[in-house]
């Protein structure tokens, strides 16, 4: 299968874009803002909670981050106005980050202000080793100002355990991944044990401190050893949640883990630029080629 998984992987730019999106479309939740908040209302319909994502990243121009900015502020209102369980995630580099420090700090204002105005929450997306430090920075200087804010550490990271140390306490609120961009090695866990035991280090010593933590992975081995973990030393249920992305085929474990009484969340990726994400998400992960075959035929099977 890895192998089927690896060649998909090298044929993905030579496909018809048509094929990609169809191919693709279980992990889109649209283009357009309505069809996103239509997919919303039917995640919350099934008891998930939702983190939004515009697709995108590094604006070239500050009319273009502007434009990202204001579309975020129109969401939050949407999310309020139809009363959706739902918050949104922003990428820094997608409203600014790129195009200087007073450019990306105006706009993500502007999003502070909409998050405490729609009394919700902000998350701020964890990029590449260039960005981590100012995008700390920044959620450090937003959260004087509005406490609903949150971050991402990335496990596959050499530092995320120190950043987990000096930031967790009862008011910090953390995704924690894996880890997916292409790092100087000197940088990164490479072995995948490594990467596993880190992440369960991290999550550990967050829930200790009292943090919030968003349990985020489609690895079902961390899911279950961090779970039996929870249960063992009686952590609260409200002091963390689990988090996946939309489309990934673990409906059974997430059943499982609704059933007993705790919080799902999906990331839900939408907007015109599916195409790029939908590429870079499979180059990234072979093992979502895997995911796409099964989609494929049942595609198929259902136009017949």
């Amino acid at each position: 299968m890895k192998l089927i998984n690896n060649l998909i992987i090298q044929i993905i730019p030579f496909l018809p874009k048509f094929f990609v999106k169809l191919v693709a479309s279980p992990y889109i939740a649209g283009i357009t803002d309505e069809e996103m908040l239509k997919n919303v209302q039917k995640l919350n319909n099934k008891g998930f909670k939702v983190a939004i994502d515009i697709l995108g990243e590094h604006v070239e121009t500050e009319k273009e981050a502007d434009e990202i900015t204001q579309r975020y502020i129109s969401i939050y209102d949407e999310i309020s106005k139809r009363n959706l369980s739902a918050n949104i995630s922003i990428k820094l580099t997608h409203i600014g980050q790129d195009l200087g420090l007073d450019i990306v700090k105006n706009n993500l204002t502007q999003l502070v202000q909409a998050a405490k105005k729609n009394n919700n929450f902000l998350r701020l997306d964890m990029e590449n080793v260039p960005y981590t430090s100012e995008t700390i920075q920044l959620y450090k200087e937003m959260f004087e100002h509005y406490d609903q804010i949150g971050i991402v550490i990335q496990a596959y990271l050499h530092r995320s355990f120190d950043d987990i140390k000096s930031l967790s306490d009862e008011k910090f609120n953390v995704r924690i991944c894996k880890g997916i961009y292409v790092e100087d090695p000197k940088l990164v866990l490479k072995d995948y044990n490594d990467i596993r035991e880190n992440y369960i280090r991290l999550v550990k010593e967050a829930l200790n401190k009292g943090s919030y933590v968003g349990i985020a992975t489609h690895d079902e081995f961390l899911i279950d050893n961090i779970y039996s973990w929870i249960i063992k030393n009686n952590i609260s249920k409200d002091q963390y949640e689990f988090q996946v992305l939309h489309g990934v085929p673990m409906q059974k474990k997430l059943e499982m883990l609704m059933n007993d009484g705790n919080t799902v969340r999906v990331y839900l990726p939408y907007g015109d630029n599916w195409y790029d994400y939908s590429v870079r998400r499979l180059k990234e992960n072979p093992k979502m080629a895997g995911y796409i075959i099964k989609n494929l035929f049942l595609s198929i099977f259902r136009i017949k």
